[in-house]
């Protein structure tokens, strides 16, 4: 086996297990990536299948074909192959490293990449290139049928993929662009409930609302080749909407659809919408999945904006964006005391402030007061997949672990193809010490969320590090930290990768950025993410913590 090999002017060194670009600097690659590419340098030339792939890079572990999707995608985005010349994907079947990814092969270099005689090897390139050439013909044609028919996406054998932009409200109306946004929010949660589409996260789609990036862009960085964008204006307690579904490849308008509706209609509308989106799709929506998100409407447009608002504050985890996010949904129930989804996002803010200790106004002695505002949510509305998130994550906060994984799976059935199912889904494994279904969920979730919004990478940093994955873990963290600065939990996740890299000094580095956000936190502190089922994580964390210099003591209340 030679030890390195040139591709499209990147060398594949497998002695160092790195991808080198032409001046022989590392280009950076996660494991599983580099791990795929090695095995198709390997096969150059010939169709390796999804399942070869799979037993080669994740011998001993059950993934989907997401994983592998995306490291194709990391592979296709660090050899800058946009157009899918180079790694060639072949429908239903699997990939192949093209003969025009190995031109370099038989240069001035041959002898060092293939470490023996270059005549054999040319050879073994020109009987290869000729089978290429005829494969790739048929590739070609399959690929441009089954593109002409269906509009499928690049993933073939997954399920079509579709993004919703935010959409856009009035000009200079700051409270018109947060309806619009909520709307297209509440269209993608509908759209989550088919199992057979591949709904990307609006934490992720709603990234690209200043409307700069190119629509190629967009598709490309959110692997969807339909894109869903609109407008909205809201006349007293009607809405204006228009909507359009875009292929990201041509820009071409697919079709487009406008109405005025009222807050008792909306649900309705975005159904009729997720039914046309599915429809073109060529995907089949059960009559058991095209409940409304919207069953129980607000009873005025005002609460709705305020829900939006808090849900947007929320997100910031830090003091300030939760007190906020409670104003504002309080103030929606003091509008409509049955608006479910208010209820919902009530209990999820005060869950969050109770694990986080953000402003010291909720502790655990509160929980039950959170399940009563999530059990309220589900009395008025009980298909409504957000509260089930809630209710997880509160008897999580409450130490009822089989009651949290049992509400993950309530959220799954009721929306299959939601990020925040397999989120919370995943964070309930991981707390009963499940490491390797909890990875794979949360790597689900992070493969409907291209740009993650904090918490994801956070629970993502520690299912890795806890399946021993630690510089994997640090990157997650990283990636966290840069999302929000003030989200300490993700430090955590880092300083304990660090003290099992045997990476002390920066261990302890952290530890002190980490006491100096956090001046009470103990030890004790680190563990708190596992149940009694999950000891040995627990007390591998514990020891982490010690080990970087956090002391054995916590005052603060659980």
């Amino acid at each position: 086996m030679p030890t390195r090999l040139q591709v499209a002017g990147f060398v594949v060194d497998f002695a160092q297990e790195a991808l080198l670009d032409a001046a022989g600097r590392p280009v950076e690659l996660r494991p599983q990536a580099f791990q795929v590419l090695r095995h198709l340098a390997q096969c150059a030339g010939r169709l390796v299948t999804k399942d070869e792939l799979m037993a080669a890079v994740w011998p001993d572990v059950v993934v989907t074909d997401d994983s592998l999707v995306q490291a194709i995608g990391d592979i296709r985005r660090a050899l800058g192959d946009a157009g899918h010349r180079l790694v060639k994907t072949v429908p239903r079947r699997g990939y192949m490293l093209m003969a025009a990814a190995m031109a370099d092969h038989t240069s001035s270099h041959n002898a060092e990449v293939t470490g023996s005689s270059s005549r054999p090897a040319r050879r073994w390139l020109a009987l290869g290139s000729v089978a290429i050439l005829l494969l790739g013909a048929v590739v070609f044609w399959q690929e441009r049928v089954r593109t002409d028919a269906s509009g499928a996406v690049d993933d073939p054998g997954g399920p079509p993929s579709i993004a919703v932009l935010a959409f856009k409200g009035p000009p200079g109306d700051a409270d018109g662009a947060v309806l619009a946004r909520n709307v297209a929010a509440d269209l993608v949660s509908e759209l989550a409930r088919s199992a057979n589409l591949r709904v990307v996260s609006s934490q992720s789609s709603f990234q690209f609302a200043e409307g700069k990036t190119p629509l190629a862009e967009v598709g490309r960085r959110l692997r969807s080749r339909h894109i869903v964008d609109g407008k909205v204006r809201r006349e007293g307690e009607q809405l204006r909407m228009g909507v359009e579904l875009l292929d990201s490849q041509d820009g071409r308008i697919v079709w487009s659809a406008s109405d005025v509706v009222d807050r008792a209609e909306l649900g309705a509308v975005q159904l009729a919408l997720v039914g046309r989106i599915a429809g073109t799709l060529q995907a089949k929506v059960a009559a058991t999945e095209q409940r409304r998100a919207l069953a129980q409407p607000p009873k005025t447009l005002d609460a709705y904006v305020l829900v939006a608002h808090g849900r947007a504050m929320m997100v910031r985890y830090n003091a300030d964006g939760i007190r906020a996010s409670r104003r504002y949904f309080s103030e929606a129930l003091a509008i409509d005391p049955d608006y479910a989804a208010a209820w919902a996002f009530l209990g999820i803010a005060n869950t969050v402030d109770i694990g986080l200790h953000l402003t010291g106004e909720w502790d655990g002695r509160r929980v039950d007061e959170v399940l009563g505002q999530i059990r309220r949510a589900i009395e008025l509305q009980p298909g409504l997949p957000i509260a089930y998130v809630a209710l997880s994550q509160a008897q999580s906060r409450a130490g009822d672990l089989d009651a949290a994984l049992a509400a993950a799976q309530q959220a799954c059935r009721l929306s299959p193809n939601d990020a925040e199912c397999f989120y919370i889904l995943g964070a309930a494994h991981l707390q009963l010490g499940q490491v390797e279904p909890a990875l794979a969920n949360l790597e689900q979730a992070m493969n409907r969320n291209p740009l993650p919004p904090a918490y994801l990478p956070a629970f993502y940093a520690t299912a890795l590090w806890a399946n021993r994955r630690f510089d994997e873990a640090i990157r997650a963290a990283d990636d966290c930290l840069t999302r929000a600065p003030d989200f300490w939990r993700c430090r955590q996740d880092r300083i304990a990768a660090l003290v099992e890299l045997d990476r002390l000094p920066e261990a302890r580095k952290e530890a002190a950025l980490l006491q100096a956000k956090v001046p009470r936190i103990g030890s004790e502190w680190f563990g708190s993410t596992f149940g009694d089922r999950a000891a040995a994580l627990r007390e591998r964390r514990v020891t982490a913590a010690r080990l970087a210099g956090i002391p054995d003591t916590t005052t603060v209340a659980q």
